[in-house]
């Protein structure tokens, strides 16, 4: 029996519901597959209330054919108290998107954490990604493609954000400094931010991109490639695929990459439910799609030339408290103002 004892860990953790258990489990298949023998791998699923059959076929593709793999549940409900009717959903995003934000408070033994969002599939060793150096950031991520290739987040970015578009990245893979998230009260900053603004646009991610700016290091964007079939990308640098947006293959067929989901999809105890998810997936449900897309779009402009504009409320906030610390200076030195009165008169 391989002594587990003797490998490195790699901590990771997943945020799901029954609706993405299926997703889950091929991404934890190709985790497991593409990983160097030399790591043990500890995976971490953030729930509230995953169904017994979900956490039993995860467990048991896991854990198939001796994988060096221990699935530890851990549910996140009593974080959620007080704050699940304050959180912002549009379209078919749940409260699980913001589990993510309480991984560093839950697992502080670690120095670092791997996040991965259940529509991931890895194509390199995970090892790789794990051993980046973060120094003194915060995490590492790679840029969202979203935001350069379609103008209107970008500009939205940049816009409502103050996000250079350039700099804004997908949180659907961070690789994150448990110590220098806590430090900062990253949680805290960022329940008072979802509190004191609304942004719909991509929730949780704007609400981290605000507040890690100018703490994030950038990867290559080879670690969490989407699936945009009309941007050329060499197929030797495709280390994860996230089949984000409208590029999922259990509900499209053709989708770029398809064929990595497939290979660990025929892997699990869901490839049935898989193949007639799309089977069965309408026409309608597919315009519904398209007409989502259309509208998140406009949703981005709209809060771009909305008055709530964050960044410019921010600013003029900012603005504003300039003025009252100058005053207050003033203020504070009667002398000095009325050597500054005296001179204008002497002069």
């Amino acid at each position: 029996m391989t002594d587990i004892f003797k490998k490195k860990e790699i901590p990771i953790v997943y945020a799901v519901d029954d609706n993405y258990a299926p997703f889950l489990c091929v991404s934890l298949k190709s985790v497991i597959a593409t990983v160097s023998k030399n790591y043990f791998l500890k995976v971490y699923i953030l729930n509230t209330g995953l169904s017994e059959d979900n956490q039993r076929r995860i467990t048991e593709a896991a854990k198939a054919n001796g994988a060096l793999v221990d699935v530890e549940y851990v549910d996140v409900a009593d974080r959620l108290d007080g704050l699940k009717d304050k959180m912002h959903l549009r379209d078919y995003y749940t409260n699980a998107i913001y589990y993510r934000i309480f991984i560093p408070s839950l697992f502080p033994q670690y120095d670092k954490i791997l996040y991965l969002d259940c529509d991931i599939v890895l194509n390199e060793d995970i090892s790789k990604l794990y051993n980046v150096k973060l120094g003194k950031n915060i995490a590492a991520a790679v840029h969202e493609e979203a935001m350069s290739f379609f103008d209107c987040f970008g500009v939205y970015s940049e816009e409502f954000l103050g996000v250079p578009r350039m700099q804004y990245f997908n949180s659907g893979l961070l690789l994150i400094n448990t110590a220098e998230y806590n430090r900062a009260k990253i949680e805290t900053e960022f329940i008072n931010l979802m509190l004191a603004h609304k942004f719909e646009v991509a929730p949780d991610q704007d609400y981290l991109n605000v507040l890690l700016l100018g703490r994030t290091k950038l990867l290559d964007v080879g670690w969490n490639k989407t699936p945009i079939p009309e941007k050329p990308f060499p197929d030797e640098k495709v280390k994860l695929i996230h089949y984000k947006l409208n590029f999922k293959p259990w509900h499209y067929e053709g989708v770029k990459y398809e064929e990595f989901f497939w290979k660990y999809a025929r892997k699990t105890p869901f490839y049935d439910d898989l193949i007639a998810m799309r089977e069965g997936y309408s026409e309608k449900e597919k315009q519904r799609d398209e007409l989502a897309f259309k509208n998140l779009q406009q949703m981005a402009w709209n809060y771009i030339e909305s008055e709530n504009n964050y960044i410019k409320q921010r600013r003029k906030a900012e603005q504003a408290e300039r003025t009252e610390n100058v005053k207050s200076v003033e203020a504070a030195n009667p002398l000095k103002n009325c050597r500054i009165r005296e001179k204008r008169v002497l002069g």
